[in-house]
């Protein structure tokens, strides 16, 4: 039987050396790509192997950038699971890469046993499609969104849409220090660790609420880069 196979899309290289000794430590067969365009050149001949595969991409490459790529395999009607990397906490590119089918995403810095969980998730679940009918229906959901007063709901909305504190301020008519306390009290109420996990939870439940799927477009200020290392 052939190794599950990792398709790795990452232009710094300081990371692929790390990355790839992992991986194939860990079992599993490694193909490098050091931006979209190659690996969308290579996607072809790649799609016709009878080996598991999983694409772990970063989001911020040079050129085509990792959300592109996932919506120009979309069309191509790939099902391959894709797991997205980034260095900057971005709501946005979260929530897009949800949108699209991604599986998961991991935020650098990351421990090496996190991404194998994840991987280990990912073959055993492969192939994997895109949020079901069914998922969205998943009483669990309602219990969860109960927890939550109605403002928290309205909050949850604006963040999961990658609106800064100071932007959902402005549109509520509170003030930012009360949107960061109903940020934190939802994370609580959840039990969710980040921000990735927010977005996905809103993603699952957002037609079950009573306010647009999607507010008006707010001024929102970037979020931090952060400085990393792969295994902290």
């Amino acid at each position: 039987m052939s190794r599950p196979q990792v398709l790795l899309v990452e232009d710094d290289e300081s990371l692929m050396a790390p990355l790839v000794a992992l991986l194939n430590m860990s079992g599993f067969a490694v193909s490098t790509y050091s931006c979209g365009e190659f690996f969308l050149s290579d996607w072809p001949l790649l799609a016709r192997t009878d080996a598991a595969q999983c694409i772990l991409m970063d989001v911020h490459l040079n050129g085509v950038n990792g959300l592109e790529v996932q919506k120009t395999l979309r069309r191509m009607n790939c099902q391959t699971p894709i797991v997205f990397m980034s260095g900057q906490l971005d709501a946005l590119n979260v929530n897009a890469a949800w949108r699209e089918g991604a599986k998961a995403f991991l935020f650098k810095p990351f421990k090496s046993i996190e991404l194998l969980q994840i991987l280990e998730d990912v073959f055993a679940t492969a192939p994997l499609a895109p949020q079901t009918a069914a998922d969205k229906t998943d009483p669990n959901l309602l219990v969860q969104l109960e927890r939550l007063t109605p403002r928290q709901r309205e909050v949850l909305k604006w963040v999961a849409n990658g609106q800064s504190n100071v932007a959902i301020s402005s549109e509520m008519h509170i003030t930012a220090r009360t949107v960061k306390m109903h940020r934190a009290g939802i994370m609580q109420r959840l039990g969710l660790g980040h921000v990735a996990d927010l977005v996905r939870f809103y993603e699952r439940v957002k037609h079950l609420l009573d306010t647009p799927e999607q507010p008006p477009s707010a001024p929102r200020s970037a979020e931090p880069q952060r400085d990393w290392a792969l295994f902290p």
